[in-house]
């Protein structure tokens, strides 16, 4: 399992009161360490950039012993080395924990250790790895990367069979593990909101990811699961699953589409904004709204974000924190922004000669950063051609470039390509390209960027070479500079 996501955010949030006692208790022995520390992992607010930690040496011995300020309940992450799993901790609680820590993952079993009181709390976690071991970590119940291949009848069907076996041992679990309310609540809703956002974002995902096929016509009552009872307008005690914070989230952006609205369109986040503003309440509202400013920024709307953040701290009845929060990341983000002028990257063609991206002006770039020795750039070659023939009669370049440690495996590749490789391919210096990959905020590869045929910074996340869809992103984004102007949420 990854490291815990910003989209984890919201797991500390709960409606009800906050218990008194704010700490819980980890302890317990681990066989086969080494030098590294155990750490655990967690969100402390909603929005927050950074997640708190606490880490403790294991002694000589397997043993150790950690006290957490859990003020609610929290979804948490144990980590020790590269071993990762899923904690949740409720204010007093005390568990004794054991395992193997080169396995933790698969070996750790949770004990009550004081008494009958944290009872409900092992079974809580025991139940928690028991589903990672059997679903989450488990690839035939997955829907990447093969399960999105399936036609409408035979996704649904696994979805189906995937979510029956998940409440079989929900409930078998919960039978013997008399859980906590709150947690019984965050089990439920991850389940049945795992099921919702799957469904949900079904054909935009198989459409991004198998290649060679349409989008799919789905039948007429394919999304009467909308309906259900507890799903929508928002299931409060929910709101502990990061899969029901999703889930809203991408609700949201499907009924900004359904509504004639597009991810490229200039008034799409602040829709959305709005959208989620009318659809939501109490403990949801906040964190959805606050999910959708940050997305906006991180989008690089940053003029539409400012106007979004201003409603968002003047009536979405957040605590100040949250508000002080999106306000830093909206100053973290001013210089690369959509409109703002695009980085100068020193290029270099395969004959060595110079190239400035102020050659391209008047045209719209595609800007897609690889190395050519890793698979996950190598994938994006074959779909060059098609794109490239695709906006053959448009005023839009393709301008490849190489953030290779040498030049030499990024030459053969060029060379030898067959068909030969089509737009512009060029490098960068191993020198200048750490100051490219900060001024990019290039944090994997590949990564692409839009820009303007005026210089500016189009589009921050476009989609990939092999995405079908972003032949038409790219005729659509003729023109569209001018277009990205704030839109006030009140003039929609």
């Amino acid at each position: 399992m990854n490291a815990l996501t910003l989209w984890l955010t919201g797991l500390t949030l709960l409606a009800g009161p906050v218990a008194a006692q704010p700490t819980a208790q980890l302890h317990g022995h681990l066989s086969n360490t080494g030098t590294e520390k155990l750490l655990v992992s967690w969100w402390g607010q909603p929005l927050a950039t950074h997640e708190q930690q606490r880490a403790v040496h294991v002694a000589p011995n397997g043993d150790f012993d950690l006290s957490l300020p859990i003020a609610r309940p929290t979804l948490a992450q144990l980590s020790y080395g590269d071993e990762e799993m899923l904690v949740f901790l409720e204010p007093g609680d005390a568990l004794e924990v054991r395992g193997d820590a080169a396995e933790l993952a698969g070996t750790a079993r949770f004990d009550s250790g004081d008494g009958a009181a944290h009872r409900p709390a092992a079974a809580a976690n025991n139940y928690l790895q028991e589903f990672s071991r059997r679903f989450a970590n488990n690839d035939e119940y997955q829907v990447l990367p093969e399960n999105i291949k399936l036609t409408e009848k035979g996704f649904l069907a696994f979805l189906d069979y995937r979510r029956d076996h998940e409440r079989t041992l929900l409930k078998q679990a919960s039978r013997k593990g008399d859980f906590t309310p709150a947690f019984q609540a965050y089990a439920d809703a991850d389940i049945n909101a795992t099921y919702a956002e799957d469904r949900l974002t079904y054909a935009d995902l198989r459409e991004q990811t198998v290649a060679g096929q349409p989008r799919l016509e789905l039948s007429a009552d394919y999304y009467d699961f909308l309906k259900e009872p507890g799903l929508l307008p928002g299931n409060e005690l929910a709101v502990t699953s990061p899969h029901y914070q999703d889930f809203l989230l991408d609700y949201v952006h499907y009924q900004a589409r359904a509504t004639g609205h597009q991810p490229g369109s200039p008034d799409y986040y602040p829709t959305c904004y709005q959208l989620a503003d009318n659809l939501l309440h109490a403990d949801a509202r906040p964190v959805v709204l606050g999910r959708i400013v940050l997305e906006t920024i991180r989008q690089g709307h940053v003029a539409h974000a400012q106007a979004m953040l201003t409603t968002y701290a003047a009536t979405a009845q957040a605590p100040a924190g949250w508000v002080a929060l999106l306000r830093t990341d909206l100053a973290d983000h001013q210089s690369f922004a959509i409109g703002s002028p695009a980085p100068e990257v020193p290029l270099r063609l395969l004959n060595g000669k110079l190239l400035s991206l102020a050659a391209y002006r008047g045209k719209l770039v595609y800007l897609m950063f690889w190395d050519s020795r890793y698979p996950a750039g190598q994938r994006e070659l074959p779909f060059l051609k098609e794109v490239t023939a695709s906006i053959a009669s448009q005023p839009i370049e393709v301008v490849m470039v190489a953030l290779d440690e040498t030049l030499t495996n990024w030459q053969q590749t060029v060379a030898c390509a067959n068909p030969a490789l089509r737009g512009t391919q060029a490098y960068v210096p191993a020198g200048r390209q750490a100051a490219v990959r900060q001024a990019y905020g290039i944090d994997r590869l590949p990564n692409a960027v839009l820009i303007a045929e005026d210089g500016t910074l189009l589009d921050l996340h476009p989609r990939t070479l092999s995405s079908r869809p972003l032949q038409d992103d790219l005729k659509a984004a003729v023109g569209r500079a001018a277009a990205y102007r704030a839109v006030a949420l009140n003039k929609l």
